[in-house]
This record gives structure tokens, C-alpha cells and sequence, in this order.
């Protein structure tokens, strides 16, 4: 596996040397447009598109690729683990020039070894005792879980698809799953251990910092079931390990039509309504956004893609916009967005 993580250093000069507008974190710089790769169907030809898009991103700027366990059935991690190490074995690539995000929590299937999420959920995770059936949080076809095993598991397999010693962001993937089902108290009370097992990857190597990756849970009414309240969230954080803890990074989407992350107070900081924007800023926590496309839907009316996404990129809160572009022309086109 590849050694090794983004710096601020060479993710500083990567973005330079291809005059893209930089997005600076305390650790690391990103392009404002990051490479999503949730959206696809799970065979080799939208993997050949997804690694020609990637390879193509990663040689002309974009340094910021987002992906999950579950993403199209593991094909997506797998895909750029592929390029990842093409690129650095030929010398075009260095592994501190570039962040990967990935995610875990909700049961995913393999499509390579022919298991959809229920079989692999019983033949892998269930019958090899990594989960107990008691871990499973449901909510229609969803499955979800907080154990602190699965997540181990998860970032093992995570780390083997990408050929990655270290991944620079881990998120617990869409907690709303879990909250709903198990309600308030006991959420916030199963986040403890698995703040603790985050914790641990971050010493052990395995990850450098970890978040929510979410959908409605911020930014919904905090009397909906599944609302999540980032000041509790980072209250149990700081309770367990004090100021000096990894939990830096959340996700959600935003849109011209979803744009409560910004327009809807639906958060509480120090007993002042925020917006997850606000909030975030409050909270020393760092901002990337999902879906700006509304999951296509803005595509198919009279938006015009290129405004979505440089309105997007127009809020100094928001470090970058997770884009699936598994077709290349979305890629070219993006990187005009983005150079200086």
C-alpha cells in the first residue's frame, strides 16, 4: 500500500503549478470542485469512465476525490485505487499532493464477489462476526450501524480498494439512520465509543481525521426524527478527548433548491440559532457539500449546470462541492470553473 498523506505543502504547490483557486483547511489545501463518484451502474464500463475521468482530474488540478465503501457496490474505491497507483508508480503523481474522503455506516454490497448488501450483510459481516444483528439500526431498506467493529472492518477494506496506507477524511455516513431509529439519548450516547475508535485510527495512522457525511440530518427541523445537533455532536467530542480531537469535517448537500445549510437556522451554538454555515464556523469544523445538482433533478429543468455549481462555489463557507463526473466533459468543463 501507499504510504503517506496530503500536506499542506504539496497540496499547496499541486494546486499552484495548475492555477487552480485553493480552498485552505489547517492541514491541507483542496480544489473547490472535488471528484464525487456515488452515481453510476456497478460494471467495468462506468469504471473505464470513472478512471479516465479521475486520471484525467488528478492530471490537471483536482485534488480532492470523494468516495464510499458502498459506492457502486466497492467498484468505486477500487477504481481510484486503481489510477492512484498508476499515477504515483509512473511518477505523476505523489501521494501528499491529493486528499481522499471516504465513508462507512451504511451496509454496502460487493460487486465483484457477487453479494448485494443482504448477502454480504449475513455472509461477510454477520456470519464472520464483525456485526450482531442487535448493531443493526433499520429504517425501510436501509441498514445502518455505529459499531465500532464495523468501522474497523470498513476502513481496513476501505484502505485495501484504494491502496492507501491512510485516508485523509473519514466520515460515518449518513447517522441519520441511526438516530431515527435509536432516538436522541441513545445516539449521542454510541457516538462515544465510536469517537473513541476514530480516536485510535487517527494514532494508529489509518485515517487522519473523521465527520459526518449526511443528508437531511443538519439541516432539517430540529423536532423531525434523524435531526442530528452539531453542538451536541462536538460537545460529546470535546467531553471524551478535549480540544485536540480529529472530528473536523462534515458533509451535506446544497443546492439552489436544497439551501437550508445556509438560509435555515436549524442548528443551536451557545444558544444562538444557526445555520449549519454558521454553526460550523462557530465550531471550528469544515464544510463540503453534496448533491449540487439536487441528485440530477436540476439538470432536467432550466438550470444551467455551470451557474449551480459557480454559485456554490461563490460561498467562502463551503471548502468544496463534491461533482460526480464520471463522464470526462464534465471534467474538462469543471476545471474551467476553478482555474485561476
Amino acid at each position: 500500500m501507499i504510504g503517506g498523506y496530503a500536506t499542506s505543502k504539496d497540496t499547496s504547490s499541486f494546486l499552484e503549478k495548475y492555477r487552480i483557486v485553493k480552498k485552505e483547511t489547517p492541514w491541507f489545501c483542496i480544489s473547490p470542485i472535488a471528484i464525487g463518484t456515488h452515481l453510476g451502474n456497478m460494471d467495468q464500463t462506468d469504471s473505464e469512465l470513472y478512471q479516465t475521468s479521475i486520471e484525467y482530474g488528478l492530471k490537471n488540478g483536482i485534488n480532492f476525490i470523494d468516495t464510499a465503501i458502498n459506492y457502486r457496490g466497492m467498484r468505486s474505491e477500487r477504481d481510484i485505487g486503481i489510477v492512484i497507483s498508476r499515477l504515483i508508480s509512473e511518477g505523476l503523481l505523489l501521494r501528499s499532493e491529493f486528499v481522499i474522503s471516504s465513508k462507512a455506516g451504511i451496509i454496502p454490497g460487493d460487486i465483484d464477489a457477487g453479494l448485494v448488501p443482504k448477502d454480504y450483510l449475513q455472509k461477510v459481516l454477520l456470519d464472520q462476526g464483525v456485526l450482531q444483528v442487535s448493531d443493526l439500526n433499520i429504517v425501510e431498506h436501509h441498514r445502518h450501524v455505529l459499531a465500532p467493529s464495523y468501522y474497523e472492518f470498513a476502513i481496513e477494506q476501505s484502505k485495501t480498494h484504494l491502496g492507501l496506507e491512510t485516508i485523509d477524511i473519514h466520515y460515518i455516513h449518513n447517522p441519520e439512520i441511526s438516530m431515527e431509529v435509536l432516538g436522541e439519548e441513545d445516539f449521542y450516547k454510541k457516538l462515544e465509543p465510536l469517537f473513541l475508535f476514530y480516536e485510535d485510527q487517527v494514532r494508529k495512522g489509518n485515517i487522519r481525521f473523521y465527520g459526518f457525511a449526511t443528508w437531511n440530518s443538519l439541516i432539517c427541523d430540529p423536532n423531525e426524527k434523524g435531526y442530528i445537533s452539531l453542538g451536541k455532536v462536538v460537545d460529546v467530542v470535546k467531553e471524551l478527548i478535549g480540544e485536540n480531537h480529529h472530528f473536523k469535517f462534515i458533509q451535506c448537500p446544497f443546492n439552489s433548491v436544497m439551501d437550508e445549510a445556509k438560509h435555515k437556522k436549524t442548528q443551536l451554538v451557545n444558544q444562538n440559532p444557526s445555520s449549519v454555515l454558521e454553526a460550523a464556523n462557530q465550531l471550528d469544523l469544515t464544510v463540503v457539500t453534496s448533491a449540487p445538482f439536487n441528485s440530477g433533478k436540476l439538470i432536467s429543468t432550466d438550470k444551467i449546470p455551470d451557474t449551480e455549481i459557480q454559485s456554490i462555489l461563490n460561498e467562502p463557507e463551503i471548502r468544496s462541492v463534491m461533482v460526480g463526473m464520471k463522464n470526462l466533459r464534465n471534467v474538462i468543463n469543471n476545471l474551467k470553473l476553478i482555474k485561476k
